[in-house]
């Protein structure tokens, strides 16, 4: 339950709802054209170019749960990033931001597709992207896929929190089998 309400919840789907609910909100769900980058800017272009690799490694190396560590420490970079950037302030930088920030969710649709395949279907569903998922190549989740002015789709959490008597529950069930 921790696991869960902690990392999925509190990091994955956070980043997920916030940058892709304010996109909606700010931005009529059309993602703007990216400002002139900033030092965090590059870094946080340099994070998506590197995922694909990084993360690729790691599960060829058959580490599957440092792989999967890898992409919930990415979340947790733009989770951080969303966050010092304040694009909600409206500043300069604020597009950029927006931008990159939902071009990392759709790295994080794509690298994480072979551990949570319906968790990233529904991330890939909420940005509106029209090709499958399961045919996307590996390498893409390294590129900016989605362009300024792409429209993304309506917005949803992605997990539902999990409480004790859930797990008990799920106990009681295996244990009857």
């Amino acid at each position: 339950a921790t696991k869960i309400n902690s990392e999925l919840i509190g990091n994955l789907g956070n980043l997920v709802n916030r940058a892709l609910g304010f996109t909606q909100k700010s931005f009529s769900s059309v993602i703007p054209s990216p400002e002139d980058f900033d030092e965090q800017d590059k870094m946080a272009e340099e994070k998506i170019k590197n995922l694909s690799k990084d993360v690729g490694d790691l599960m060829e190396q058959n580490h599957l749960d440092r792989a999967l560590k890898k992409i919930l420490e990415f979340s947790a970079h733009f989770n951080q990033y969303f966050q010092h950037k304040e694009p909600w302030k409206k500043e300069k930088g604020t597009q950029t931001c927006v931008y990159l920030s939902v071009n990392a969710i759709a790295s994080i649709a794509i690298t994480l597709n072979p551990f949570l395949p319906q968790s990233g279907l529904k991330i890939w569903q909420q940005l509106d992207m029209k090709n499958d998922l399961a045919k996307q190549s590996w390498n893409s989740a390294s590129e900016l896929l989605i362009k300024p002015n792409h429209k993304i789709g309506s917005v949803s959490p992605l997990f539902s929190k999990v409480e004790d008597n859930d797990i008990e529950q799920h106990k009681k069930k295996l244990q009857s089998n």
